[in-house]
């Protein structure tokens, strides 16, 4: 395993200051995915993620608590559900895609190099 591949590997997933109650750290990790997949029963991870793309409210919360339950393993989705508001949906909304994108980006990227380094 070359430097890279070492250093991508040890990629931490962005970390998003969110204030509910009080300032919160949303993450997320492999954990809060597991989480996320495990909240609704028959749908994975990945029909949730469509469903917050096309801003499902149950897809928003589900993964903002999955993103903050690591502080907390007490903290459910309907606590964090009480301090998303209309007023404030759409600001949560974008937090929520912002740390998205940064996953999201940082495996196009690797994905990208691969097959870059493979043509060489």
């Amino acid at each position: 395993m070359n430097k890279e591949e070492k250093r991508d590997l040890q990629h931490k997933p962005k970390e998003v200051k969110i204030i509910l109650d009080k300032e919160r750290t949303f993450v997320l990790d492999l954990n809060a995915y597991a989480e996320i997949d495990m909240l609704h029963e028959g749908k994975t991870y990945y029909d949730i993620e469509l469903d917050v793309i096309g801003g499902r409210p149950y897809a928003i919360r589900a993964f903002m608590w999955g993103g903050l339950v690591h502080e907390d393993p007490d903290l459910t989705p309907e606590f964090v559900g009480k301090y998303i508001t209309v007023d404030n949906f759409k600001d949560y909304a974008n937090q929520l895609f912002e740390a998205m994108a940064d996953s999201k980006s940082k495996n196009k990227e690797n994905k990208q190099d691969d097959s870059d380094s493979k043509k060489k």
